[in-house]
């Protein structure tokens, strides 16, 4: 006896509700993230398309305002980023200080009661350096855990006033662009007796192997040093570089390290985003095919009854091959669904491709179909 729409979903509506729930997810997943591929992409190539390539030793030109420039170079940073306590000074464009402070984690842990048949949590407490306060007074066992109520010191990231390549400074949104850090430690040692370095870290402490809850370390990092050469593509605003905003409303202001040319950063570019867009599509067709499975035997029983043509497409089954096709098919029409106004031809070959599994299952029935007559 064959089973209906209405039995099966009754049997299995928690199975399908949640499969409603991650299909919907991995639509709403691909969709944004191939139309924000395709207003990247759009304004990359607009960005690219007007870009003048400047030379640093050119005097400034003022005809150039309000154009996308390029320029290569080696920043300069006059006036040095530092804390005198800690005989830390530096030219760049960002001087990072982390602060940590010792102190009291609760943890837990699950425990089955196989007499009282109940389950019970066991808190145990533990000390460890962190970034942000802990709050002790909402642990269970507060006697004998306390934390400070505040950090004395706080992380802070200094940005030099300011930054030149060439004949430009550099406006605030293009110093942001500077995120890679490294470590820094001055030779010098503290002057301050509480101040303790070691391994390049900073102790406000009595004894650096025996830290103390309340005891704080301190780390400092750098981004873009002074002399260091790079590449730059944004807008010239008389003698500032700033973001270009595109006719899409998109904000492009490139910056990369090292000496490169107009379409080598631009190469840079659209891989590095290539490679974040790769990564949400297959979070999104994950989503997709995590649905399929949930729906597998709902949707067997929907194209046995509404289309038989295609119910070979998929077997029924939780664990089938067919049901990661069946998810990649519906994934790439969504992506495909995208690229069609920017790009027809790329756009309707990826629609055609996402349909290929309906043509295999169409050419297998009437392939079938000579066959059977032949018999007869």
């Amino acid at each position: 006896m064959e089973i209906t729409f209405q039995e099966e979903f009754q049997r299995s509506w928690l199975t399908s509700l949640i499969g409603i729930l991650a299909l919907c997810s991995g639509l709403y997943l691909l969709t944004w993230n191939e139309g924000r591929a395709v207003h990247h992409h759009h304004s990359l190539e607009e960005t690219h398309n007007s870009a003048i390539s400047l030379n640093l030793f050119n005097k400034l030109q003022s005809e150039y305002d309000g154009h996308v420039v390029h320029i290569s170079g080696d920043l300069k940073v006059d006036e040095p980023l530092g804390e005198l306590e800690y005989g830390i000074s530096i030219q760049a464009v960002k001087l990072k200080r982390r602060v940590q402070m010792y102190q009291w984690v609760e943890e837990t842990s699950p425990r089955d009661d196989v007499v009282e048949q109940q389950s019970y949590k066991d808190y145990y407490y533990i000390t460890e350096w962190r970034d942000k306060l802990v709050d002790s007074d909402n642990f269970y066992i507060r006697f004998g855990h306390e934390n400070p109520k505040e950090i004395p010191l706080k992380t802070v990231t200094y940005v030099a006033p300011l930054v030149r390549l060439g004949p430009f400074s550099l406006s605030d949104r293009l110093k942001d662009k500077f995120t890679e850090f490294e470590t820094l430690t001055s030779d010098e040692r503290p002057g301050r007796p509480d101040i303790k370095l070691h391994m390049g870290i900073y102790y406000h402490c009595h004894d650096v192997f025996n830290p103390e809850v309340g005891d704080i370390r301190v780390q400092f990092s750098y981004a873009g040093p002074t002399d260091e050469t790079v590449t730059i593509v944004a807008k010239q605003e008389k003698d500032t570089l700033v973001p270009y905003i595109t006719s899409k409303g998109k904000e492009i202001a490139l910056v990369r390290y090292g000496k490169l040319d107009l379409n080598q950063i631009f190469s840079a570019e659209h891989w590095d985003f290539k490679l974040e867009t790769w990564k949400l599509r297959l979070y999104g067709a994950f989503c997709i095919y995590f649905a399929v499975i949930c729906w597998a035997k709902l949707l067997k029983i929907i194209l046995c009854n509404c289309l038989p043509t295609f119910s070979n497409i998929i077997s029924g089954e939780a664990i089938d091959g067919m049901n990661f096709l069946v998810a990649g098919s519906i994934a790439l029409f969504v992506i495909a669904l995208a690229w069609v106004a920017h790009r027809p031809l790329l756009g309707m070959s990826l629609i055609f491709a996402s349909f290929s599994p309906f043509f295999y299952c169409l050419m297998g029935v009437y392939g079938a179909a000579p066959n059977d007559l032949l018999r007869n």
